[in-house]
């Protein structure tokens, strides 16, 4: 498995991961706990860049692995919020203006069978494993799980996409979505694009896919 070293947005929602080699990794699909290896939707900070976070996205961490992104977790609730109850904990983790906290409150305390004011610092070993796993399910790690691809392989123009004077103005290129022509044309130089960059003769450059490549 590659060893995953920086990770950043991408297009519609992806992330892409750059390996220890220099390699591009797309993620794709699933949901963003899975995307970002992030199992409690922990946002960037202290916690998240003690325990390996890479990079953010959606604005949440981005982990090289589920262990670093798990281990995150076990380290807020123990070291942030280990001083609080279910209640104050989703109050701050989960805050209304984004979840429904109640809902969240809830359901921890019929999955824990805690619904009094005991502290997470005092929950048993067994206790705060399955706190951290309804933390985990409610925040829907394992749920949509989507299809990693490797960028090393150059991506192929799928779409075009003329202005009012019947000029190519932007392109939907396979793993970045529609983009802009001189964006497209970067991309091509950059040798991320299985194109190839041509000038009409009117002067206007554009892309020409290669000739096993129909552009639709």
């Amino acid at each position: 498995m590659p060893k995953y070293v920086n990770a950043k947005s991408g297009p519609k929602n992806s992330v892409i991961y750059t390996d220890s080699d220099g390699k591009q990794w797309s993620f794709e699909g699933g949901n963003r706990p899975w995307r970002n290896q992030n199992p409690g939707n922990l946002v960037q900070g202290s916690i998240s860049k003690r325990n390996g976070a890479i990079g953010t996205a959606g604005g949440f961490a981005v982990f090289p692995d589920y262990e670093s992104g798990h281990a995150a977790l076990l380290d807020s609730l123990k070291n942030v919020y280990g001083n609080k109850d279910i209640s104050g904990l989703m109050k701050d983790f989960a805050p209304k203006e984004s979840n429904d906290t109640k809902k969240y409150i809830k359901f921890l305390q019929k999955q824990t069978g805690i619904t009094d004011d005991t502290k997470i610092k005092y929950f048993s070993k067994s206790q705060f494993e399955i706190l951290w796993k309804a933390i985990e399910k409610m925040e829907g790690w394992g749920a949509k799980i989507g299809t990693i691809r490797s960028l090393e392989n150059k991506a192929q123009i799928i779409g075009v996409h003329f202005d009012e004077h019947v000029i190519i103005d932007s392109y939907n290129i396979e793993g970045y979505g529609w983009v802009s022509k001189d964006t497209g044309i970067e991309l091509t130089e950059a040798g991320k694009v299985d194109a190839v960059v041509c000038v009409s003769s009117y002067g206007h450059p554009f892309l020409k896919g290669r000739p096993r490549h129909a552009i639709s």
